[in-house]
């Protein structure tokens, strides 16, 4: 393959796994806007609720993770029965996790008061928790069906589910939310059904797609309950809990610099929320490229061939570095007017403008970080690098980034900086554990 094909084939499966995750981004900005409009109690308990929800949304997520790295093997290797076992098994698995999941969310439902926040949006956010929570099971389903079609190289059906999952989404909000189309105003709570229906809809899209279509039909017609192993839920788990708790684990270390610009002052809190929203959005597209890193790699692995797992990894990363370049050169030169768009405070403009200059270090550091997770997962080499996690994230990012912001007193800008230094650690651990794992695995089959 010549130098540019890996570049297209990294492309061609990154696009659209960008554009879905790219058109969620913008449906929960669309969601806050129309909310928004209800009053600041009605946004404060959508915000709660998610808050509280989204923790096992992670956990679920990066169980169904699992299925992307095996799929892609035992593709490459032509192993079909292999397959169809796995995506039934991964079903079976992420069906049940997400109603432990969502018994737990609701077990919880009763002390949603002992968090200290205000009694109005604890009694508001009730209905909304619920329901979201209740999403949560088909929401699970979709990402097995999602993983699975990634694992097989097809990432555009994924995207067009998700895109029209997406409009529908907000023309229901639109109905429920404000009453239109002779439905009563629901309020926060049509915006949860909303959520919900919309959820319902695309793990049942992708059934549709693909029992009607003769190539992908063979997957789910070979399903039994005789294919169903406490064998094979260890094997996705023993890859799938790792891969959860190191998102977890990263996901915990940012709420804990979101606390920590709290501590500073309201004004730092708000520049933050500018700053991370647009880091957000930006590492949407760098996990984009990743996604299919992590395809490709799972796929060269599997036919043993090193020098395309090498090519296809430093094409990945030089593209993630590439594009987290370009907003980093974005975000120096003009995040003073990027804040300017969210706040007319002019403490707020100046915190944000400085953060947007360590935010543009940031974007490299990040996308190199993700980069060697994403190789990483491709020959699903994923206990390691949770514990990498672990040490990267907990004893390196914010102890730096208390230390900086709150001992040596430096400012706002210095929390983020002291953050920077575990997303560097974390990139030197996991790229240098990819290359040695991937001599070891070679050593060994020649021996």
């Amino acid at each position: 393959m010549q130098k540019r094909g890996y570049y297209s084939q990294n492309f061609k499966l990154a696009l659209p796994i960008m554009l879905s995750s790219l058109g969620q981004q913008l449906v929960q900005m669309v969601d806050t806007l129309m909310i928004g409009q209800l009053g600041t109690v009605p946004l404060a308990a959508v915000s709660f609720a998610f808050a509280m929800t989204y923790n096992a949304f992670v956990i679920g997520m990066g169980i169904a993770m699992a299925l992307t790295p095996l799929t892609g093997q035992n593709y490459a290797k032509g192993k079909k029965e292999i397959l169809v076992n796995l995506f039934e098994n991964s079903l079976s698995l992420n069906t049940l996790l997400s109603t432990v999941l969502v018994g737990i969310l609701l077990l919880l439902l009763p002390f949603l008061h002992l968090l200290g926040q205000p009694n109005e949006v604890v009694e508001m956010c009730r209905p909304y928790y619920i329901i979201v929570a209740l999403s949560f099971i088909p929401m699970m389903c979709f990402l097995t069906f999602k993983q699975f079609f990634e694992g097989l190289g097809n990432t555009k059906i994924a995207m067009i589910i998700t895109i029209s999952s997406n409009i529908l989404n907000i023309f229901l909000n639109w109905v429920f939310i404000y009453g239109k189309l002779g439905f009563a105003p629901m309020g926060i709570f049509g915006a949860g059904l909303s959520t919900f229906i919309s959820r319902l809809l695309m793990p049942l899209s992708f059934y549709i797609y693909i029992n009607t279509n003769k190539m992908y039909k063979s997957y789910i017609q070979g399903f039994s309950m005789q294919r169903l192993s406490i064998y094979m839920h260890k094997c996705l788990l023993k890859i799938g809990i790792p891969i959860a708790g190191q998102m977890f684990i990263e996901f915990f270390a940012l709420f804990g610099i979101t606390i920590m610009m709290g501590w500073v002052s309201t004004a730092a809190l708000a520049s933050y929320q500018i700053a991370s929203t647009m880091i957000s959005t930006t590492f949407l597209a760098a996990s984009g490229i990743c996604s299919a890193t992590t395809v490709l790699v799972s796929h060269s692995y599997g036919r043993d061939n090193l020098q395309e797992i090498k090519k296809h990894f430093f094409t990945g990363w030089k593209m993630v570095l590439l594009i987290m370049g370009c907003f980093a050169l974005v975000f120096i030169f003009f995040g003073r007017y990027i804040a300017m768009l969210f706040s007319n405070d002019m403490d707020v403009i100046q915190i944000t403008a400085t953060l947007f200059i360590v935010t543009g270090l940031f974007q490299l550091f990040d996308g190199t970080q993700v980069s060697g997770l994403a190789g990483l997962r491709g020959i699903s080499d994923v206990a390691r690098p949770t514990l990498y996690a672990i040490i990267a994230y907990l004893f390196i990012a914010l102890p730096s980034a208390y230390i900086c912001g709150f001992i040596f007193k430096l400012g706002e800008w210095s929390i983020l900086a002291g953050f920077m230094l575990g997303l560097l650690t974390a990139g030197i651990l996991y790229h240098t554990r990819f290359h040695k794992t991937l001599r070891r695995h070679f050593k060994n089959l020649k021996q």
